[in-house]
């Protein structure tokens, strides 16, 4: 009974899937590559998304949000609050028809109200994983970034935390908030905002996380790349590589040097929990 992530390999894009111990898919965001699709990855194993979460309506996160025709989509998370002008303005032309597609979906299609209690992430419902979102609504639209939702899951007190691609004025609004520092605090693996750019690097983050391992999804051609940053802000946690067949102490790991990254947490048989990191 374990609770499996994947933190897809896109470039530069964003998609992140996960599996709770009672068969429940949560998926994070939509990005894809030129010769990968993680919907259609995600096909193979079910046609029913339990859980889609948005984090904000950019472009590199929302490429195949037409492919959820294909998904019986049951809860989804996105942030509502933004106008449509503000998320058209923000995004190229060419991705007018998804932006169409994301719209439908927000304005029509998932606004009937769910209980908490039948909330995917709700431990109960979710076989004692629990996901929690936070977000900041006060950060000016001039940067949609800044409007990035952060997902926390955490099992068996082992905490991930994936984030989209807040910069420094949301990371500074969610530290207020009491919630998500609670929610955030102790966190074991933290994937890094922005795609690893510096600018969603936040020091005054790591204050208040501590992380053994950092992930960076990212693509080969990089405006910036903050990978050597997030590599001192962790404590290091053996990965294993499929490829080697063998474990190594890492800091930090990203998408474009080592592949798609798995992660399982669960129990021990002496009831202690384990937390398993593997790379393509």
């Amino acid at each position: 009974m374990t609770l499996k992530i994947y933190i897809h390999n896109v470039g530069h894009g964003h998609a992140v899937h996960a599996f709770t111990p009672n068969g429940q898919s949560i998926v994070i965001d939509l990005g894809c590559s030129d010769n990968f699709s993680p919907l259609d990855w995600l096909r193979g194993e079910t046609d029913t998304i339990d859980s889609l979460v948005i984090t904000h309506p950019h472009g590199d996160h929302i490429d195949e949000i037409q492919k959820l025709e294909e998904f019986n989509v049951r809860q989804i998370w996105r942030p509502k609050w933004l106008s449509e002008e503000d998320v058209r303005k923000a995004n190229q032309n060419s991705y007018s028809e998804k932006l169409d597609y994301y719209f439908d979906i927000s304005n029509n299609r998932f606004n009937h109200p769910i209980k908490d209690e039948e909330l995917v992430g709700n431990p109960d419902v979710s076989a004692g994983v629990t996901i929690t979102k936070h977000a900041s609504r006060d950060c000016g639209t001039s940067n949609i970034n800044n409007h990035s939702g952060v997902v926390v899951f955490e099992y068996h007190g082992v905490k991930v935390v994936i984030p989209g691609d807040n910069e420094p004025t949301s990371w500074k609004a969610l530290l207020e908030q009491n919630k998500f520092v609670e929610s955030v605090q102790g966190a074991h693996l933290f994937l890094a905002s922005h795609h690893g750019r510096e600018s969603g690097l936040y020091p005054d983050l790591f204050k208040t996380i501590s992380p053994k391992l950092c992930v960076v999804s990212d693509g080969r051609v990089q405006d910036t790349d903050a990978t050597s940053r997030y590599s001192a802000y962790a404590s290091g946690w053996p990965v294993f590589s499929k490829s080697e067949g063998e474990s190594k102490e890492r800091y930090c790991l990203t998408t474009r040097t080592d592949g798609y990254v798995e992660i399982e947490i669960g129990q021990n048989d002496d009831g202690s929990p384990f937390l398993s990191v593997r790379k393509s």
